[in-house]
């Protein structure tokens, strides 16, 4: 089964380092971002994603090989 890999760098411009962030479930656009996951999460479902993916953006610009 192959990996399917999206490419978030132009949803995670402007985000700083280390903030998470929630993402739509279609991830057509960033919907909130911060330092708590919880609050994070929260303040995505508050503006009507039911599902939204949660990620940390990196500290560091680099490149993971699987």
């Amino acid at each position: 089964m192959a990996t399917t890999i999206a490419d978030l760098s132009e949803l995670l411009m402007g985000i700083p380092p280390g903030a998470w962030v929630a993402i739509s479930e279609t991830q057509h656009k960033a919907l909130a971002f911060g330092t708590d996951p919880q609050a994070v999460l929260n303040e995505a479902k508050a503006l009507g994603e039911q599902l939204p993916l949660l990620l940390r953006v990196p500290e560091q610009n680099s490149a993971m090989f699987l």
